[in-house]
């Protein structure tokens, strides 16, 4: 399997993204109130995405880091800008932090993943991404069946691409300025992920390489999903 080295990658200053205009939130928390709860990561995981999407021109994006990612914050930017969205746009929620089954962890509460789905149902966008790069994420797949979840869309591109299993903690090196997860997301979409080279990174492209690099760096004990109702060639990023 062919990769552009990370030199050459590291020189790609031009990104645009695959839609007419992307809109995003990242959410990073690192520092949760006291001392016990605390990662090293999180928050610099956010920075690090909503800096890959800035570049581009052509995305809204919002940031939200340690105290500033409340649920109320996070939750009401996330609904602005799905309203926002028209049809050939697409929208994606990006958080790193601590992940319990069925919800991510804010700084201040849980934020149940029905909660963002129901926020996705109400855009108009077809193309609608989750990035979560917390632990047990794998969970997202059986959500409370009382609210909305990724099975009810049957007419738009829903991606689901999440950093572990249901049972699995999602991991971080002290060696890395991300998380494991995070830090091949970005280096996939930034052009690593682009095994044919036609400067295009498809949803199967950057499962490829961000589950191999995460299992290999991990020692197969943390292994990403990606699922959802969208083709293989789906384009996520264009460079």
């Amino acid at each position: 399997m062919s990769r552009l080295p990370l030199t050459i990658i590291g020189l790609l200053l031009t990104l645009s993204s695959a839609y007419c205009h992307t809109y995003i939130v990242c959410v990073g928390v690192a520092d949760y109130p006291g001392e016990k709860n605390d990662l090293r990561l999180s928050a610099t995981d956010a920075l690090t995405m909503s800096e890959l999407y800035s570049k581009n021109g052509d995305a809204t994006v919002r940031l939200f880091q340690n105290e500033e990612a409340t649920a109320a914050n996070v939750t009401a930017a996330f609904s602005q800008l799905c309203g926002q969205a028209a049809a050939d746009d697409a929208v994606i929620f990006f958080f790193s932090g601590h992940g319990m089954p069925g919800t991510f962890v804010c700084y201040d509460a849980q934020l149940r993943y029905d909660e963002v789905v129901n926020a996705l149902s109400t855009s108009a966008a077809k193309t609608k991404i989750i990035f979560a790069d917390a632990c047990f994420a794998g969970k997202a797949r059986t959500s409370n069946r009382r609210h909305a979840t990724a099975d009810d869309f049957s007419q738009t591109s829903v991606l689901f691409f999440l950093s572990s299993r249901t049972d699995e903690t999602s991991k971080e090196n002290r060696l890395m300025h991300n998380s494991l997860f995070t830090a091949y997301l970005e280096r996939g979409l930034r052009g690593g992920a682009d095994t044919n080279l036609d400067r295009t990174i498809t949803a199967y492209e950057l499962f490829s390489f961000v589950s191999e690099g995460v299992q290999q760096k991990s020692r197969q004990k943390q292994h990403p999903v990606m699922w959802g109702r969208f083709p293989d060639d789906m384009p996520l990023m264009k460079w």
